[in-house]
């Protein structure tokens, strides 16, 4: 390793990142998923994992099958929307004709995801105005089982629509937060009351009974799913070309992650692959007096000396005045004379002659060079 180039030190590290990395993530499984909020996979507290396992175990078939293209199963009875996260119409028209045919849909949801559904409901959020008081039954026929009390069932926001149709099934300061209405031959039912289908819930006296009853308002006893597809949980059959694969796969992004790593190092390097080859011109430079004797060539030619004696002759009335908080744009005449009613030691016959002859006229360079010399004893006296 010691008689490698840096650059193939660098190629073998990457190469060996990139190795542990794909095998890593290859061999992964994500026992700790991040599931949404009241999904049937979750065993969090806001989670639903405890309701398709406690509908097992009342003898409800559960259908579990992951879809490709949200579509209802056509043998089942009962389908849980659950926090769905925002259903679009064409998704809704599959399940508008499911329950014409005989379903019974059951969404439950109080935040924005569910906005869109109950949209299409012609129903949407409100908020009561305050956060006091207790559920109470609408109808006689939430009775089965009876449900002895509601009042650990938690409500953040109640319904509202013009539609003059559905049942207020449970209301919460007179406003509906659980309602059923027909639609063909089949049945709906909205609501805004999601901690009783939670697993934390489900724990509370009263919940399980009132969970039993939404149950039984379902057309017929049959088979359960839940929705999923709206969660996020999709078949991998969607997975279509070498895009979707690094963005929906762990393989994939972190195929996606190494490429960047690599990106950043050749970022920060400032090189691409290989050492680079400096430019003959930055391998002679010119020296600092090359430039200055460059600059005084430059102005030779061009015939600057008008222009030299001119700022030559705004210094020294500049430098002089100063002090005296002089203006430079004094005729000269009176600039001399005012600067030496403050300073009596002032050659003025010798400042104002240079001055004069300091103007812009045909000289040579010579002279030139000669009036410099003397202005710039002028600064610096």
């Amino acid at each position: 390793m010691k008689n490698l180039s840096r650059d193939a030190k660098l190629a073998i590290g990457i190469l060996v990142t990139l190795v542990i990395i794909t095998a890593l993530a290859a061999m992964q499984r994500q026992t700790e998923q991040q599931y949404p909020r009241l999904s049937s996979l979750s065993s969090m507290p806001d989670g639903a994992l405890a309701l398709k396992l406690w509908l097992k175990d009342l003898q409800y078939d559960v259908d579990e099958q992951v879809l490709a293209n949200f579509i209802p199963p056509e043998d089942v009875s009962i389908l849980f929307m659950l926090e769905p996260l925002f259903p679009t119409e064409s998704e809704l028209q599959p399940i508008d004709d499911w329950v014409e045919a005989g379903g019974t849909l059951v969404a439950v949801g109080e935040q924005y995801g569910m906005y869109l559904l109950l949209d299409h409901y012609q129903f949407t959020f409100d908020y009561p105005p305050e956060q006091s008081g207790t559920p109470a039954n609408g109808t006689p026929l939430f009775d089965s089982p009876v449900v002895p009390d509601l009042k650990n069932i938690k409500v953040g926001t109640v319904l509202q629509s013009d539609r003059d149709d559905f049942v207020v099934l449970v209301a919460y300061q007179g406003q509906p937060v659980l309602v059923s209405f027909e639609q063909g031959q089949g049945r709906v039912i909205l609501g805004t009351i999601t901690e009783s289908f939670t697993n934390a819930g489900l724990k509370e006296a009263g919940n399980p009974e009132f969970v039993l009853n939404v149950l039984a308002l379902a057309r017929t006893r049959g088979a359960v799913w839940f929705d999923e597809w709206h969660h996020g949980l999709r078949s991998g059959a969607e997975i279509l070309g070498p895009g979707e694969f690094l963005r929906q796969t762990p393989v994939g992004r972190s195929l996606l992650f190494v490429a960047f790593v690599v990106l950043l190092v050749l970022f920060i390097q400032g090189r691409s692959f290989g050492r680079p080859v400096p430019l003959p011109q930055e391998i002679k430079r010119r020296g600092a007096w090359e430039h200055v004797t460059g600059i005084a060539n430059l102005s030779r030619r061009a015939a600057h000396r008008s222009a030299v004696m001119m700022h030559y002759h705004q210094q020294i009335k500049r430098k002089l005045g100063q002090r005296y908080r002089l203006d430079p744009g004094m005729d000269d005449k009176e600039y001399v004379e005012a600067l030496a009613g403050y300073n009596s030691s002032l050659a003025k016959d010798e400042l104002l002659n240079l001055l004069k002859r300091l103007q812009p006229n045909d000289v040579s360079e010579a002279e030139m060079v000669h009036l410099a010399v003397e202005a710039a004893k002028w600064i610096d006296n």
